[in-house]
């Protein structure tokens, strides 16, 4: 597919383009871009979730004088689909799409599904001078972590479908994804009310939508390649290991998180030498990050030395 120009993002998009990058092995990345900063936040979202424009992220970022890069994972809105790929093997796309863009250096902010994806990328990417790793599940093949406990009964029956492979997983995804372009907001509380404390619940109701509609629908736009190499991306092994990380990392978790118990976020601080840690009583899996985004960003900006 060949690099197209930019296009306005549609919806709450005031600063916000989408483009499509190409790169080197022949596959397109699409990304979401806001502001011209020198300095770059790669923000990678949570599984399954596209690139959707977020005024509170953009008034943070332009705050702290850094551009918001989101590169669409592999399957994902129009990114190429890459069956098979690893969290390893998401770094090597960033970099180049970054190279694309012009930024020579940058930190990076992963949520849910794109917390191990952030740690992959500060594990791998030179470029990456700090990560924060937010309500993040840990590796699948974790000793000693007790990797349900903890987990809601909805965010269970995927994880354990994706534990069996694609043949199992993929039928649950395809009757989902179907629901949630229809209704994303709706099929969204219905799949995973168990899941959602309070604190998120009230996420949901106040950005359901907008942001969080938006980015469901971007997601799955073009099928559900993207949530399923999540899922097995997730549930194998990942491809780097933690303890050689040597970038500065943040964790974040909220205590109250029910798709993913914090005990996974302690687990992985743990192993990643010097790296700190952010347990947080109030949150839960959705309400952490937007509560909390001037303090994760501006501790990005301060441990890359950009403050």
């Amino acid at each position: 597919m060949p690099n197209e120009p930019t296009a306005p993002a549609s919806g709450n998009g005031d600063g916000w383009t989408y483009t499509l990058v190409p790169l080197p092995d022949g596959r397109t990345c699409e990304v979401l871009v806001h502001g011209r900063h020198d300095r770059v936040l790669v923000h990678q979202p949570g599984t399954p979730s596209g690139a959707a424009p977020d005024p509170l992220l953009a008034e943070v970022s332009d705050s702290l004088g850094l551009r918001v890069v989101i590169p669409l994972r592999p399957g994902y809105g129009r990114s190429t689909p890459n069956p098979g790929r690893r969290m390893a093997d998401v770094p090597g796309d960033i970099e180049a799409v970054l190279a694309h863009l012009g930024a020579s250096e940058f930190v990076s902010a992963g949520y849910s599904g794109g917390g191990p994806h952030s740690l992959a990328t500060a594990a791998l990417a030179p470029a990456c001078r700090a990560a924060a790793v937010v309500v993040s599940p840990a590796p699948r093949d974790a000793a000693g972590l007790d990797y349900y406990a903890g987990m809601a009964a909805s965010n269970f029956e995927e994880w354990a479908l994706a534990d069996q492979g694609e043949p199992a997983v993929r039928p649950w995804l395809e009757k989902q994804a179907a629901e949630l372009r229809e209704r994303p907001i709706d099929t969204y509380v219905e799949l995973f009310g168990d899941a959602l404390p309070a604190p998120d619940r009230a996420v949901v109701d106040r950005d359901g939508a907008t942001r969080i509609g938006v980015g469901l629908r971007k997601a799955l736009e073009n099928g559900i390649e993207g949530w399923l190499e999540d899922d097995i991306a997730l549930t194998t092994p990942w491809g780097f290991d933690l303890t050689t990380v040597t970038t500065p990392v943040t964790f974040w978790s909220g205590r109250q998180d029910a798709f993913i118990s914090y005990a996974h976020t302690v687990w992985m601080a743990q192993r990643v030498s010097g790296s700190d840690l952010h347990l947080l009583s109030a949150h839960g899996h959705l309400s952490l990050m937007r509560a909390l985004l001037p303090d994760l960003l501006g501790d990005l900006v301060t441990k890359a030395g950009w403050s």
